[in-house]
């Protein structure tokens, strides 16, 4: 009996050791490139008035409790752009309202739709309204951008 747990025991060690080796024969995925290089040149953000019906109805980008009653429903929240984010494996693109992003909505651009959008970078400090539907992440709501159309410049 005992010759027999070692012998399982060698193997699972043996199995072991061969997995971790078949792991870094593995190449690891290459960064995604930034949003900036590889966004469109010939997509343009539309405008919409302020005093437009879809942005007075629209909730304020600080309206947490308001978006948390949103969450899997369409929707639209305005608000000024204070950062836009990315990190460094560059697999998304987030559009932060404040400057303690946990006090307020953020709009988030996935690496597959890079491409479909003008440079998020220049948004920073520009007053927009977002639409699209709210979804919940990590307890926080936010709003997936995956057509040019959802962001709109708020003009006067």
């Amino acid at each position: 009996m005992f010759k027999l747990r070692l012998s399982l025991l060698a193997a699972l060690c043996a199995l072991s050791v061969s997995f971790v080796f078949a792991q870094e024969d593995k190449p690891k995925p290459e960064p995604a490139k930034p949003q900036a290089i590889v966004a469109s040149k010939t997509v343009k953000f539309g405008t919409v008035k302020a005093a437009d019906g879809s942005v007075t109805k629209a909730l304020k980008a600080t309206d947490l409790v308001g978006a948390k009653k949103l969450v899997g429903k369409d929707g639209a929240f305005a608000g000024t752009v204070v950062k836009v984010f990315s990190p460094s494996s560059n697999g998304l693109v987030i559009l932060n309202f404040d400057k303690n992003y946990r006090n307020a909505l953020t709009a988030v651009l996935r690496v597959k739709n890079y491409a479909d959008f003008p440079d998020m970078q220049s948004l920073k400090g520009k007053h927009v309204l977002i639409s699209g539907k709210f979804e919940d992440f990590k307890g926080s709501p936010e709003v997936v951008l995956t057509k040019p159309d959802q962001l709109k410049f708020i003009v006067e």
